[in-house]
């Protein structure tokens, strides 16, 4: 009993965590390019601060990754908190003065910030026995669906909290949400220590096993098929999420319209999540990457039915269900494509080229909001999610075949 009560307070206290980092981060993705537009000095340049927080991300996956190895991980996300605080303080200074080049700079360091925090779900599954892993990724899962609501919400409530510097009080808001995501940090627990040491005979046993050329890599259709769906997935969310609010407020809807469409969309991306494995182990990887591309498509159809708030919102919908997809199954097939002891290099070419495609479409969704409207931004997906299904399709022919 006591055994299950502790591991329920361990899990509480990371699900929390990861609560109020993820609300930090959908009230980012709300606000940000719509703040940017009250001090960019072009309308194309308004999504540019999101671009930097993908920026900064990327940059900091391998410093993350290496300091919390040298430092240990709880070490490595206070430290990415506090570079987040100093992000957010930025921010607030920016807004204030007006800056853009220093809130851009500002969302940089949110980004970097990210990187660290990005590693807690496997700080959750490495600090419970090895049989509760599953449950520990549940409870990780289960803290998108209130940051979905309170996201969106803090972003609402802190815009005009300072009349006369609009959206400024939404960074403050991000500054109390990370003290209290630090506060929360300091009371986790230490990864498990049998797990760790499990975990590293498995290191070791996987360096004995032959490491093939990279060039074997590159020839293997399996690894671009999970690259491309995780990378075009993510790229064309991010970069309609991030083209939303401004395209809602050109079509003369409030923010508290644009606020309730991205938390319908928060939402279709993680509830998924409860049932995405199922479907990954019934359909397998590449049919899942296929059905996301379909759902996809759909959202395309759904948001050039109009600019009323319905379209809107039944779009955002189905973009998150398909990035769902599309991120899981591409997951999936990913983990097949690699020995363990080719996981790092894999694992960062992925992450590298995923992270490289959502620093072009966000920079790129303001541009083309403002150029060629929100109704035609839909269709710029089409092609690529074709090239995505011509491509799984000749991947299960040819295994197919085998």
């Amino acid at each position: 009993m006591n055994s299950f009560l502790n591991k329920i307070k361990v899990l509480g206290i990371f699900s929390i965590t990861q609560t109020v980092f993820q609300i930090g981060t959908v009230m980012i993705m709300a606000v940000s390019a719509l703040a940017g537009q009250t001090i960019s000095p072009s309308p194309e340049s308004a999504s540019l601060p999101v671009s930097f927080v993908i920026l900064g991300t990327l940059l900091g996956l391998v410093p993350a990754s290496r300091f919390m190895k040298w430092q240990g991980s709880k070490y490595g996300l206070l430290l990415g908190t506090i570079i987040g605080i100093f992000g957010a303080i930025l921010a607030t200074f920016a807004i204030w003065e007006k800056s853009f080049v220093l809130f851009s700079i500002a969302h940089l360091l949110f980004g970097l910030h990210q990187s660290f925090i990005q590693y807690l779900r496997f700080v959750a599954m490495e600090s419970v026995p090895t049989h509760d892993r599953a449950s520990a990724l549940s409870w990780i899962l289960i803290a998108g669906i209130p940051a979905a609501f309170l996201g969106p919400l803090a972003g609402l409530q802190g815009k005009e909290l300072f009349p006369t510097s609009l959206f400024l009080g939404c960074y403050l808001i991000l500054i109390v949400s990370l003290s209290l995501q630090f506060l929360l940090i300091s009371f986790l627990p230490s990864p498990n220590k049998r797990f760790s040491t499990e975990n590293e005979s498995e290191h070791q046993e996987s360096e004995r096993e032959k490491v093939r050329p990279f060039s074997y890599h590159v020839k293997n259709l399996g690894l671009w098929v999970s690259i491309l769906s995780t990378s075009f997935g993510f790229g064309l969310m991010a970069m309609l999420m991030t083209a939303v609010p401004v395209a809602m407020k050109s079509h003369g809807h409030e923010m508290h319209a644009s606020t309730l469409v991205l938390q319908w969309h928060v939402l279709g991306m993680y509830i998924p999540s409860f049932f995405s494995g199922f479907l990954v182990r019934k359909m397998t990887a590449p049919y899942l990457i296929l059905l996301g591309v379909f759902v996809m498509g759909l959202e395309s159809v759904s948001a050039i039915q109009g600019t009323e708030f319905l379209p809107f919102a039944v779009a955002l919908i189905l973009l998150g269900i398909g990035w769902n997809f599309m991120f899981v199954g591409g997951t999936n097939l990913l983990v097949e494509q690699y020995h363990p002891a080719e996981k790092n290099t894999i694992q960062a070419v992925n992450d590298t080229i995923v992270y490289s495609i959502a620093i072009l479409s966000t920079y790129s969704a303001g541009y083309l909001e403002h150029k060629i409207g929100w109704l035609s931004l839909n269709l710029v997906s089409i092609p690529f999610l074709v090239f995505v299904s011509v491509v799984t399709l000749y991947y299960i022919q040819t295994k197919g075949n085998r």
